[in-house]
């Protein structure tokens, strides 16, 4: 099928979305663009998995809540690892900064707010069809500049990270315990979990070593 579509200039699409209403509304909106073809629906991250394997559709519009960021975030990760090459663009209602940079670092090639006209939905779809990068004009600027570097990693200087923070992230690098943690900056180590709790969160790690590894690339502290 993308073989086909690539030879007639026509972009094949999947449209992944758990709610059916926005799968129907969407395939209805662009079923009047003749450059698009819609290929297939899914619900599910597998179902959007065999889809991508059946028809290796140019672009798959994914919407991150499936139901969570998290299982959004896991299916691009998954589409890129064993299919590269297709084109994935981000269709949510989620504004926030963690959400976008997630979702990038994820491996999308695209964001787009569902808040979107259907004009700017087919620019987006054209845009990461043909390799660019699209980030909805409803995205703040300032929010993605904060956040995202070139490379897809944060700006260090960029992360809202407050002293004490920095002072358990620093120790974290050096592989201290929660219990040492809190001894040297007189603190419980219960407070130490909170603040590495929040250093996750902010950094979207899941574990000390994920933190330090992180720190160390992108220049953090």
């Amino acid at each position: 099928m993308a073989n086909l579509s690539a030879a007639m200039n026509i972009i094949s699409l999947i449209i992944v979305d758990d709610h059916e209403i926005v799968r129907e509304g969407t395939r209805y909106f662009l079923s009047g663009m003749p450059a698009i073809r819609v290929v297939g629906m899914a619900a599910t991250p597998g179902e959007a998995l065999q889809l991508v394997a059946r028809y290796y559709p140019d672009v798959a519009l994914v919407d991150l809540g499936l139901p969570s960021l998290e299982i959004g975030r896991g299916l691009i990760e998954d589409i890129k690892a064993h299919h590269p090459r297709v084109k994935i663009l981000a269709f949510t209602a989620h504004e926030d900064a963690l959400a976008i940079h997630s979702s990038l670092a994820a491996g999308a090639d695209g964001y787009l707010l569902k808040t979107a006209t259907t004009d700017e939905l087919a620019a987006a779809i054209m845009a990461v069809a043909t390799g660019k990068k699209y980030l909805s004009p409803d995205v703040s600027a300032n929010v993605v500049d904060g956040f995202v570097n070139p490379d897809g990693g944060l700006h260090g200087s960029k992360v809202n990270l407050s002293r004490r923070e920095r002072e358990v992230l620093r120790f974290v690098m050096e592989s201290r315990g929660n219990k040492e943690i809190g001894e040297l900056l007189f603190i419980s180590h219960r407070t130490v979990e909170k603040h590495k709790a929040s250093l996750k969160k902010k950094l979207l790690c899941d574990t000390d070593v994920e933190l330090a590894i992180y720190c160390m690339k992108n220049d953090i502290l």
